[in-house]
This record gives C-alpha cells, sequence and structure tokens, in this order.
C-alpha cells in the first residue's frame, strides 16, 4: 500500500458507478479448485509506485511455494488515488477480465459495494478454522471495519489510526509532562498555549503548539470531528452530514486554535509539519503511523505519541485494508485462500519493520502489532497504535462511494474557513449543499 490507508484526491468517475455490476457465483464451501492443481489467480492491486508490485509479488511467490501448480498473475491498475484506481479497475473488469481478488482500503469498499463487485466471505470463514483464529487475534473493530449490513466482505490485511505525534524535547523545555491518556481537551488547549511562542518579539508566534495537515480529512479535520460527537457522512454513507451542529462545534474549535488561542497556524501539509516538528516550530500534531519512515532515518527520535484528548468521546479514527472476493472470480474458494494467506502472521510481520526500514503500517493481528514495541524504537508508547482501536473507541473513516469528490469538496470549503474567507456556517453550508448531489446510494 502506499504511504496510508485513508487517501484519496481525485474525483471518482461518475461513469464508474454505473458500471455493470459483475456476474459471478455466491460462495459455495465446496467450490472446485481447492487442491491447487493447475489453478490460476488474478490479483488486481493499486500500481501507486515503484515498490507496489515488489512487494506483492514477493506475497504472490510464497502463496505459490505452497499451493502446487498454482500461479498467481498480478494486474496493475494505475491511478493517482484511489478513486481513480477502483474507477479504472471497475473498466476493466466491465471490459470482460474475471479477476479473483482485489486490494482495496477503507475508501473502496462503499465503492465495490455499491457496485454488487465483491463477494461476502462469512461461508468461507464459517468452515475454515485456521481463518476464524485469525479473526480472533484481531481487534473487533478493525474485523468490523471490513463488514457491511452484517456480512464480512474482506479479512483485514493492515491499517493505520489517528494519534498525536508530540515532540518530547519541546515538552521538556517549557517544563511540561507528557499528555496523559486521559486529557482533556482544554489541558490540549493549555498544553499548546504553552508550546506556543514569539521567540523575535514581533507579536505573531514563531514557534506553535499544533498544526494539522490541509490536505486530506483523515490526517486533518475528522480526528477532532468524531471526538465531538460527529461524523462527516450518515452511518450508511448516504448522506453528508458536514453541516450538523457537532460538525460545526469541531471546525469552529480549530478554528479558535488559530484566530481566538493563536496556538495554530493555517493548515498545512504533512511534508511541511513533519520537518517543523523536527526542529521544534511546531511542537504536536496528528497522524498515524507513517511519519515514522520519515522522522526515523533522519536520526529524529525526539517525539512520542498519544491518544486525542477526550472532548465529548475519546475516539480513535482509523482506516483498514484487505483483499475483497470479486464476483468475477472463477474460483472463489482459492482466491480466499489467497487472502487468508495475506494475514497470516508470516506475511503481517512484514508490516512491523526493522529499524533501519520502519514500516508504516499497522499489522492487523495483535499478537504480530506486539513486535512493534520489541524494536525498541521512537516512539516509547508505540503500543498505542494498536491499543487505540482495541482499548478505546474507535470509528471507521467515513467514506461514501465518491470518497475522492467527498474529500476534496470539504476540503476547499475548509481552507476558506481556516483562512477566515468564510464563516464557519457558511463554509460547512456551502460544502453540505454541493454534496447533496454526490453522496448518496441511488
Amino acid at each position: 500500500m502506499n504511504r496510508k490507508l485513508a487517501s484519496a484526491s481525485a474525483i471518482l468517475a461518475v461513469s464508474a458507478l454505473a458500471l455493470a455490476a459483475c456476474g459471478g457465483a455466491d460462495p459455495e464451501p465446496d467450490a472446485g479448485g481447492a487442491d491447487g492443481s493447475g489453478d490460476e489467480l488474478q490479483f488486481l492491486f493499486w500500481n501507486w509506485g515503484p515498490d507496489a508490485e515488489p512487494g506483492w509479488r514477493s506475497i504472490a511467490d510464497e502463496f505459490e511455494a505452497e499451493h502446487n501448480d498454482v500461479t498467481v498473475d498480478l494486474t496493475p491498475v494505475s491511478g493517482q488515488n484511489w478513486g481513480e484506481y477502483l474507477s479504472n479497475a471497475a473498466t476493466m473488469i466491465a471490459g470482460g477480465a474475471s479477476p479473483d481478488l482485489i486490494y482495496t482500503a477503507t475508501e473502496g469498499v462503499k465503492f465495490l459495494l455499491l457496485n454488487d463487485m465483491i463477494l461476502p466471505i462469512d461461508e468461507y470463514l464459517a468452515a475454515d478454522d485456521e481463518a476464524q483464529a485469525l479473526v480472533d487475534d484481531m481487534a473487533p473493530n478493525l474485523v468490523d471495519g471490513l463488514r457491511d449490513d452484517g456480512s464480512l466482505y474482506a479479512l483485514p490485511y493492515a491499517w493505520n489510526n489517528m494519534v498525536i505525534y508530540y515532540n518530547t524535547d519541546r515538552f521538556a523545555e517549557v517544563g511540561l509532562e507528557p499528555p496523559a491518556p486521559d486529557w482533556t481537551i482544554e489541558e490540549f488547549v493549555e498544553t499548546a498555549k504553552a508550546l506556543t511562542e514569539d521567540t523575535d518579539g514581533d507579536g505573531q508566534p514563531d514557534r506553535y503548539g499544533y498544526a494539522w495537515d490541509s490536505n486530506e480529512l483523515f490526517a486533518g479535520v475528522t480526528p477532532w470531528v468524531m471526538n465531538f460527537g460527529g461524523s462527516l457522512a450518515s452511518e450508511d454513507l448516504c448522506t453528508a452530514t458536514v453541516d450538523s451542529p457537532e460538525v460545526v462545534d469541531a471546525i469552529s474549535f480549530l478554528h479558535d486554535l488559530i484566530y481566538t488561542h493563536g496556538v495554530s497556524p493555517a493548515p498545512i501539509p504533512l511534508s511541511e509539519i513533519f520537518p517543523q516538528f523536527q526542529n521544534g516550530d511546531i511542537a504536536m500534531f496528528g497522524a498515524g503511523r507513517w511519519p515514522l519512515a520519515s522522522l526515523l532515518p533522519e536520526g529524529f527520535e525526539a517525539f512520542d505519541i498519544q491518544i486525542y484528548p477526550e472532548v465529548e468521546s475519546q475516539t480513535t479514527l482509523f482506516g483498514v485494508g484487505g483483499f475483497p472476493i470479486l464476483k468475477s472470480s472463477e474460483n472463489p474458494e482459492l482466491a480466499f485462500e489467497l487472502a487468508k494467506f495475506a494475514s497470516s502472521p508470516e506475511i503481517q510481520s512484514r508490516a512491523v519493520g526493522t529499524e533501519q526500514a520502519p514500516a508504516t503500517d499497522i499489522p492487523a493481528l495483535r499478537s504480530v502489532a506486539a513486535e512493534i514495541s520489541e524494536l525498541g524504537l521512537s516512539p516509547a508508547n508505540s503500543a498505542l497504535y494498536y491499543e487505540s482501536v482495541e482499548e478505546y473507541d474507535a470509528a471507521l473513516v467515513p467514506a461514501p462511494a465518491a470518497f475522492a469528490e467527498f474529500e476534496n469538496t470539504i476540503i476547499r470549503n475548509l481552507a476558506l474557513i481556516m483562512a477566515d474567507e468564510l464563516s464557519v456556517t457558511d463554509g460547512l453550508g456551502g460544502a453540505q449543499s454541493e454534496l447533496e448531489s454526490v453522496v448518496n446510494c441511488d
């Protein structure tokens, strides 16, 4: 997968939503070909960059080694983002291709379901003790993240969450104790104030207590919205709810961090936050595990992580990826075997990483995720990555089928709000009006 699970930044092609629902039988536990004799599996993956295919190829090679006469054909599908990738995959299938598996994350599940492209795996899981043992070693929230209407559509493979990163040197400089797990929003604001400094005496801060991402909802406003008790979309993902009172309260709070409390700059991309975090000009920001790939290779270890502060709730936002079986598959039982293999401890261990190459995602298996702490790398509180989705309330990132347009519309209006060009209510009201024709399940 690419940098993280919840990332999409271009409009899902509307035409893709109309592509024909793909044919295929419902899963049968006795489907032929499970012994692997002379079988082929076609696996679609997002070809996001040069590192994509080698990673999947190594998994395919290991599966072939354990299943005689099975060939796994990798089919790279281009796309600048999740939306374009899924659109291109749907076009390929509508054109007559018969792939067996597709890799997708949270953003793609609703799209694939609305297009009637994927099979539930409940019957396979019920008939497979080994697969059930894998699920038993996964946080229930992760498994539920790949359910819809009570049916499970994929085994979790890897995931990412949202936590607060803080610069431990900056905390020590101003005499602050590390934030406690049960810190409140009031304590967060006071902490951010203590970490904000006007070093040159011009009346404007040069070092800020907190900053957030301007380019994506996942690492930007959504964690706060969730903790204020709201959501950007309805539970069934068929209606936008960006002008609800809870969302208004959350965005007003973030606006106040800039203009009332003066502890945050206007939102900026994470790529700009990372260097400022390392030099102490930004003391806190929100992200998942992926910043390790930027911070640790630079030799920067003066940081730790904590759960988001409590507001109306203390909720972990997360996204999860897996391998749904496509209805176009001619051998769905064998496809399930490959999906199960990819979620096995042997493969999951790759998501732990090493000191030289820290991984950017979190393994779905709790037993494997425990190995992250054994690396002895920053953050010291690395056990929180998994605990955040197991021991706290957890919410799946809201991802309607037209996720990319959904995200772009909200981000565009948020930029005007945070630039103080629109009021919070006007900006969110405008976004809601735009999304009424975009977010629906018709």
